[in-house]
């Protein structure tokens, strides 16, 4: 597993800027390599301590006071999307990311909420709890010039990611992607909605076990579409690492090791070396018994650990065989 570039003094690498229909963005100051961190920043504040609903607005104000000025300033400059009687808790509702996928405690990362949205984002964030810090990585080569963006959701068709989005944030997308012609766009859709079903189908951990061909046939196909439609975020490790636990379950230790390996260099790329995830993957590239499903089943377990290949067949169809 090769190793990303070291990331530029932030200082060269972006710079905030005014971006047309959008309001401030972030624009690449350098050509940006995919893996490179962008940014590594702690949190302003995290709402850890706003624990009463009916004080929110009142503590967030003393927690705003307590700031240095500079901090203070880089909170209220911030964008409100729902201006009103509560504009430092509509602050962070407009601004404030969780840190972790599970955690109900956000935080106010000011540099990152400075990146707006792109329904093909060309970096990944993710909060490294090692460090207490949200990271952004580069997803895809980024121009010196180009405008830096995160997805603010978690993908699905142009419909679904509009309707979020206007709730949520109140604008409706133009991104490359939700700008393409009608016909292409119907086309994309109807793979996302595809993606769904199958992303559906493949976390059914009963199938897993009792069709596991089909269940590999499914991720197989849910790879292609992420391949059609450029998908390089952390939807593309969670594919690989579900691909990893059907071959594990089933003790088939070689292919068990490749999906591994590649769930490890995809969350590299979007959480970087020193995540926590990045370290949990690592482990099952050295060691896929010691995932706590193995074994379930012997249906696959003739299989040495090295790649055995068919006649005419190259890595990638001895990957992806479900002829048993």
């Amino acid at each position: 597993m090769g190793s990303y570039p070291s990331p530029p003094p932030e200082e060269q690498a972006y710079k905030l800027a005014d971006i047309p229909g959008k309001g401030k963005g972030l624009l690449a100051t350098t050509t940006l390599n995919p893996g490179t961190l962008l940014i590594s920043e702690p949190p302003l504040f995290t709402t850890s301590s706003l624990t009463n609903p009916s004080t929110i607005e009142k503590d967030l104000s003393k927690i705003i006071r307590s700031l240095p000025k500079a901090a203070q300033r880089a909170f209220l400059s911030l964008h409100n999307n729902n201006p009103g009687p509560q504009p430092f808790t509509n602050i962070i509702r407009s601004n404030g990311y969780p840190l972790g996928p599970s955690s109900d405690v956000g935080g106010i990362f000011p540099a990152v909420a400075r990146i707006n949205h792109s329904c093909l984002p060309n970096t990944q964030h993710a909060y490294n709890p090692k460090i207490g810090r949200m990271q952004v990585h580069v997803l895809r080569p980024i121009a010196s010039g180009a405008e830096i963006t995160l997805s603010y959701t978690t993908g699905g068709p142009s419909d679904i990611r509009q309707r979020m989005l206007k709730e949520y944030f109140g604008f409706s997308c133009t991104c490359e992607l939700c700008s393409l012609p009608s016909p292409k766009l119907a086309e994309s859709d109807n793979r996302l909605r595809r993606a769904q079903e199958l992303d559906t189908r493949i976390g059914d951990p009963k199938r897993a076990h009792k069709n596991p061909l089909a269940a590999l046939r499914d991720c197989h196909a849910l790879h292609q579409i992420y391949q059609d439609e450029q998908i390089r975020d952390l939807r593309l490790p969670r594919l690989w690492h579900d691909a990893f636990q059907i071959c594990a379950m089933h003790s088939d230790l070689a292919r068990a090791r490749v999906f591994a390996r590649r769930s490890c260099e995809a969350r590299i790329l979007c959480e970087g070396e020193d995540h926590p995830n990045v370290e949990g993957e690592r482990a099952l590239v050295e060691r896929p018994e010691g995932w706590g499903g193995w074994g379930v089943t012997g249906l696959w377990g003739g299989r040495e650990g090295e790649m055995v290949l068919g006649e005419g067949e190259g890595e990638e169809g001895w990957l992806w065989r479900v002829d048993g």
